[in-house]
């Protein structure tokens, strides 16, 4: 059974990469993680806030990527699997969750080629900040097994704006191990969680997720 743990760590700055994570794209210097440009529209870099357009997530000084109305912003996870490494995890600093942003998680096809069509999970704006222990603001975190076959995670908005920065992966090398973002809960448990959270039928598609809260 594929297996994915989403979870988040409310705090009004960035608590930092957990053991085992690198950064990948800070929309700065280390940006080794490209949007794939193909994929994605309505985005742009900020500096600080500007009314109307985007607010910098809290204590962000740095440059940090926005989804405009109707954008999305699409990152390609597949080379960070295979050759030995198995994608664990991958997490970002959001600020400002609102209603109309919302995070997917992206499959592969048969052919290696990315699903676009038929999301693996798809969490909106209120059950992100649910995730995130009710907070605003924080440290999204999105964990799997080895036989999850993630292969992209998109932020998109309906409305103005979907702030975001600093992502970060993890990976474990021994195919098999289940390494998740926090501990998986009993099938009983996280089915009433995800009763508790509206999120039955809407994010479950094709394969079982399995969900935890924020600690």
């Amino acid at each position: 059974m594929d297996a994915a743990s989403v979870n988040g760590m409310g705090i009004f700055s960035d608590p930092g990469l957990r053991a085992g994570e690198h950064m990948v794209a800070d929309f700065d210097a280390n940006n080794s993680l490209q949007i794939d440009s193909a994929h994605s529209s309505g985005f742009g870099y900020h500096t600080g806030s500007a009314l109307g357009i985007a607010v910098a997530p809290k204590g962000d000084t740095s440059q940090y990527l926005a989804v405009g109305a109707g954008g999305q912003a699409v990152f390609d996870l597949r080379s960070y699997a295979g050759g030995g490494n198995e994608l664990a995890s991958v997490s970002a600093y959001v600020g400002s969750l609102d209603c109309y942003n919302f995070v997917q998680l992206l499959g592969i096809n048969s052919d290696g080629s990315i699903d676009y069509a038929d999301p693996l999970l798809s969490l909106g704006g209120h059950d992100l900040v649910r995730l995130n222990g009710g907070k605003r603001n924080g440290r999204l975190i999105f964990g799997f097994d080895d036989s999850a076959r993630i292969g992209a995670i998109l932020f998109g908005s309906t409305g103005i704006a979907f702030e975001f920065d600093s992502l970060a992966i993890s990976q474990m090398r021994a195919p098999g191990q289940n390494l998740a973002a926090a501990p998986v809960p009993e099938p009983a448990s996280w089915a009433m969680m995800l009763g508790g959270l509206g999120l039955i039928g809407g994010a479950m598609r094709r394969r079982a997720w399995k969900y935890s809260r924020a600690i």
